[in-house]
């Protein structure tokens, strides 16, 4: 069985895959409430951006000190392989 935070970055995963645009944190915590019910998503969500990024799925834009986007990395080898 999967655990709560496993299962919250197998939705990140597919959306990080399948997204051509910048994700915010805003933007995870809207789907995360859609698969995982009401809640205060916001840590999670800069959490779990966090890890992915750590991961080298995705990349971090803070040029913007006001906006954090994260966008798919088309160099990794998940990304492109899936």
């Amino acid at each position: 069985m999967r655990s709560p935070t496993d299962a919250r970055l197998a939705v990140l995963r597919e959306l990080a895959r399948d997204y051509m645009g910048d994700i915010t944190t805003r933007m995870v915590q809207q789907l995360y409430v859609q698969r995982f019910g009401p809640g205060d998503w916001r840590g999670k969500a800069r959490q779990d951006l966090a890890q992915l990024t750590g991961e080298g799925l995705l990349i971090c834009d803070d040029t913007d000190p006001a906006r954090r986007v994260h966008r798919l990395n088309h160099a990794h080898t998940e990304a492109r392989h899936g």
